[in-house]
């Protein structure tokens, strides 16, 4: 990280989805080392645990780990209750899993599921956190899309439209809650070594557990 993040504006808390691993695991640990206090989830408590004390004793900061599945519709109950206690000023949406392969012989409930996750989860986030962002007038949302969402993919059809939603959903909110003091950023990464897209290139998830998991990216600010 070239610069550390404005703890006021982003700060006390941060909120990382996706965080065991992958492009999560290193926003949360970027986060951490500009002393922002960091939620992290996803569905491996025991992954997140580890991360958790380690950012802890690295960066003196302190964690939450909650384990919860965003696939499951009304996540953000639980999600809410546990964060309401804490004000959060930035807020990384990256839950997500790609489900490559023929769209006609992919089954169409697995479609929906992952379409639910990849959208809905981002929606349900964004809607919740960006009114508690935008009543503080200050904070940051990163939204995590995908290169594929620029062009129609294939063997990649609904993936690819699910991260179009997340583009679309970013760039006008973007605009809508610059003047609360709020940035929304869309961050689309590109192939990476774990996991994500680029790892459904060389075989498909065999461990519903690598859903979560992407790449490194390095933070640059919302």
């Amino acid at each position: 990280m070239k610069a550390a993040l404005d703890k006021r504006q982003f700060g006390p808390w941060a909120l990382v989805t996706g965080a065991s691993s992958g492009i999560g695991k290193e926003f949360a640990r970027q986060i951490a080392a500009s002393g922002i206090n960091v939620v992290l989830v996803a569905r491996r408590e025991a992954l997140l645990a580890e991360l958790g004390r380690a950012i802890s004793q690295e960066f003196d900061v302190q964690y939450r780990a909650l384990a919860m599945d965003l696939s499951q519709e009304g996540f953000i109950a639980g999600l809410a209750d546990a964060t309401d206690d804490i004000d959060i000023g930035l807020v990384v949406s990256n839950a997500g899993t790609p489900n490559p392969g023929e769209f006609l012989k992919l089954d169409r409930q697995l479609l929906q599921a992952t379409l639910r996750l990849n959208t809905m989860a981002h929606l349900d986030i964004t809607h919740h956190f960006g009114a508690k962002l935008a009543e503080r007038r200050r904070g940051g949302l990163i939204l995590i899309g995908s290169m594929g969402a620029e062009i129609g993919v294939p063997f990649l059809a609904n993936d690819g439209g699910a991260n179009a939603y997340i583009h679309s959903l970013g760039e006008a909110l973007h605009y809508e809650f610059k003047p609360r003091g709020v940035y929304v950023t869309v961050v689309p990464p590109p192939l990476t070594k774990h996991g994500g897209a680029g790892q459904a290139w060389v075989r498909p998830a065999d461990n519903a557990d690598e859903a979560d998991e992407r790449g490194a990216v390095r933070i640059r600010g919302p």
